[in-house]
């Protein structure tokens, strides 16, 4: 039984691994390192710094990354959210309010108490403020309605619990909404998983991927959102720069069912405003303009804000490849030696399908997966010779039905629809991947248990996370219902976010944690995770022509918080020209992206980066930077700064040689540089440099390169690289 599995587990006194010994000795590593004046990356859990100003009404807590601030004179709302190494100085243009119109069109809000109770503690690693007040109008009149919020703020997030109370049936009312602000204007991007069903009409097992979309000052075909289902969750970004989002906790019931009982009864709107320029944003459950209701005396709603952790540095190229046990033909020594000269940083054991058909894989949930561990420990070890970080891969959804755990728990663990059934996921005709699980429920600790016992055994790094996202789920078991019971319906996004922080610590501060996911990003749980794989498909194929830089998905490098790999298999037809590959290569390359895995148009067209000398010591401004003009048809730049100096990569998106026209400006550098001296082709792939050409290492004209322009040669499907100091 899975329980007796736990015990076990515990009782066991496991030999302590690699990943283990890091874990156990990682606060030690962390006061080390802080006596060295180090400091831990964004990845790992760090303390905030809390500080409160009565005078001036103000709770601020703080993080190297991200500062929020509480206006103790407007109902204690969130009025202050900026992120360290971002663009807004606020990314609120207004305080984060609930509000309640009752059926005279009163308008109730929080912010209108002048003087709610604001109480602070910690438990543990989390910081907890405490609000309680009414819910008031303008002129702090009171409306019957009283509030309870609990900031909790954890690593990267903060989750808000929202409880109003009022006399049983004495408040009717026409709008309920938790959550209504005005965001910056530059978080003009937008992407929102629907809070559709199947009864609505959505497929029963859907993957619920992002709609994506943008409100751009000006552009009339950029359209609001309306719809009447509470989204489950919404992403909002100014490209390559910085972002927020928001999402609803595991129980959908709360905002989908609270108020009336029926689903669609509410309203989330998302517009463009005017006066003042900025993005309206708004989630009501309740939003009944000709029929209002009378409200249950008591409703609670759980959501929680993400915050993106930006280093406010440059992100190394991630260059990565896989293996897996090819019908006992393991990887060679020679061939990880070729993956070390070729730069390869990491690699993963992938091999969760009987690709070869001899029966052989690692079925989701099982262990040991193999009949010679002692060679993949080999692969492993080997690896960790040459430099190379390896990790191993887990499904977060997955459990193959051919294990024990899932003849004896998986009815009660697995992912239903509305009918009871199960999904499997198939990589051909009676070739199982596995079956759709749900992490509210038993197996997330099983997945954690799963987990462990690989990290515990073999000379692992971390591990690779596939299907890491939440999904909707119908079992009445992950609501407390008797089988058979009408689940109200609920997802597990509290449970994979519980997953996410577990691992950064189970593999510790220097550990190695990839996470991927496509349609489906999430700030939250990139957080946690060293490298993202993304736009595995659902954004078309490029089998004639690329799309437009501008027309590229947000998810490709959403706003450049983490080391991105985007995956050009199934996007990039398989007939489809060289060349093709080449502009997939430069458009990540000047995005700050990396193909993946990567291959020979990668090796060779992110080379020119090694030549920036401590590379992450700079700010990276992708192809939307204003600091480089161009003038030329199919050409890009990006920026790599830092005080004193910066690079310029620019890139022939035609596969024709051409001479593309640069002129830098330098006031719009992330780092000034007003009077630089010279400037230096450090890359170049022209094969042979004509007399009126400039060879690599040649000086360029300073002068002009920073005023009228100057025109550089630069060979098809390819770039050039210059030092500026």
């Amino acid at each position: 039984m899975f329980h007796g599995l736990l015990t076990t587990a515990k009782r066991k006194a496991p030999r302590c691994g690699p990943l283990r010994a890091r874990a156990l000795i990682a606060g030690s590593t962390l006061l080390a390192a802080a006596a060295a004046g180090a400091k831990p990356s964004s990845t790992w859990p760090q303390d905030y710094s809390v500080r409160r100003d009565d005078g001036s009404g103000a709770l601020v807590l703080a993080t190297p990354y991200y500062t929020v601030r509480h206006d103790l004179r407007q109902g204690g709302a969130i009025c202050q959210i900026t992120l360290t190494h971002g663009k807004a100085t606020n990314l609120l243009m207004a305080p984060i309010e609930t509000r309640i119109r009752d059926d005279r069109d009163a308008v109730f809000a929080d912010v209108h108490d002048p003087a709610p109770r604001v109480t602070h503690r910690r438990e543990g690693t989390v910081e907890i403020v405490t609000v309680e007040g009414l819910l008031a109008d303008e002129k702090a009149r009171p409306s019957g309605v009283r509030a309870r919020t609990v900031f909790e703020y954890h690593w990267g997030y903060i989750k808000m619990r929202k409880e109003l109370t009022s006399p049983d049936g004495a408040v009717r009312a026409r709008e309920l909404t938790p959550f209504l602000t005005r965001l910056a204007p530059n978080l003009s991007e937008y992407g929102y998983r629907e809070g559709t069903t199947e009864e609505e009409g959505a497929p029963p097992f859907s993957f619920g991927s992002n709609r994506w979309g943008k409100l751009r000052k000006g552009v009339s075909t950029d359209r609001p959102v309306e719809t009447p289902y509470a989204p489950r969750s919404m992403m909002f970004a100014d490209p390559g720069v910085e972002g927020l989002e928001w999402f609803v906790g595991s129980d959908l019931s709360q905002w989908e069912t609270q108020c009336t009982g029926r689903r669609g009864q509410g309203r989330c709107h998302l517009a463009r405003g005017a006066e003042p320029d900025g993005m309206a944003l708004s989630i009501s459950p309740l939003w009944m303009a000709d029929a209002p209701v009378t409200l249950p005396g008591r409703l609670v709603f759980d959501f929680y804000i993400g915050l993106p952790l930006l280093e406010g540095r440059a992100l190394k190229p991630w260059l990565h490849t896989s293996f897996n046990r090819n019908r006992g033909d393991w990887v060679s020594p020679d061939q990880i030696r070729r993956w070390k000269d070729s730069g390869i940083q990491t690699v993963h054991c992938h091999n969760d399908g009987d690709y070869y058909g001899d029966g052989l894989f690692w079925r989701d949930g099982s262990y040991p997966p193999y009949p010679d561990m002692d060679r993949y420990d080999r692969v492993l070890d080997e690896c960790r010779k040459n430099g190379i970080r390896v990790a191993t891969y887990f499904s977060n959804k997955e459990l193959h039905s051919s294990t024990r755990e899932f003849q004896e728990r998986g009815t009660d663990w697995g992912r239903n629809d509305r009918k009871g059934s199960l999904q499997h996921n198939f990589f051909k005709e009676k070739s199982e991947f596995g079956v759709q699980m749900c992490l509210r429920s038993g197996w997330l600790d099983f997945l954690k248990l799963s987990i462990d016992r690989v990290l515990d055994k073999h000379p692992l790094d971390g591990v690779y996370y596939d299907w890491n996202v939440a999904l909707f789920c119908s079992n009445p078991r992950h609501e407390g219902k008797e089988p058979g019971a009408a689940a109200t319906g609920h997802w597990d996004i509290e449970e994979l976010l519980d997953l996410m922080e577990w691992t950064r610590r189970r593999v510790g501060p220097d550990g190695l944690v990839i996470v991927h996911n496509t349609t489906t990003p999430m700030f939250v749980m990139e957080n946690f995770a060293d490298y993202v794989v993304a736009n595995e498909w659902g954004y078309g194929s490029w089998s004639e022509k690329a799309p437009e830089l501008k027309d590229l998905p947000l998810e490709w490098s959403l706003i450049g918080a983490r080391s991105r790999g985007v995956i050009s298999y199934g996007q990039i037809g398989a007939n489809a020209d060289r060349h093709l590959h080449r502009l997939f290569a430069l458009q990540a390359l000047v995005s700050g992206v990396t193909p993946w895995p990567a291959g020979p148009e990668t090796f060779a067209l992110f080379a020119p980066l090694g030549q920036i000398e401590d590379i992450a010591s700079h700010r990276f401004v992708d192809w939307r930077n204003t600091a480089l003009r161009l003038e030329g048809d199919h050409c890009a730049s990006a920026v790599y700064s830092r005080p004193g100096q910066c690079y310029l990569l620019v890139a022939n998106l035609d596969p024709t040689p051409k001479q593309v026209r640069c002129a830098v400006r330098l006031d719009q550098l992330p780092h000034a540089l007003p009077a630089p001296t010279s400037a230096t082709l450090v890359a170049s792939d022209l094969p042979s440099p004509t007399d009126s050409d400039t060879a690599v290492g040649s000086a360029l004209d300073v002068r002009k390169l920073t005023g009228e322009g100057l025109a550089i040669p630069i060979p098809g499907d390819s770039t050039v690289l210059i030092r500026l100091r």
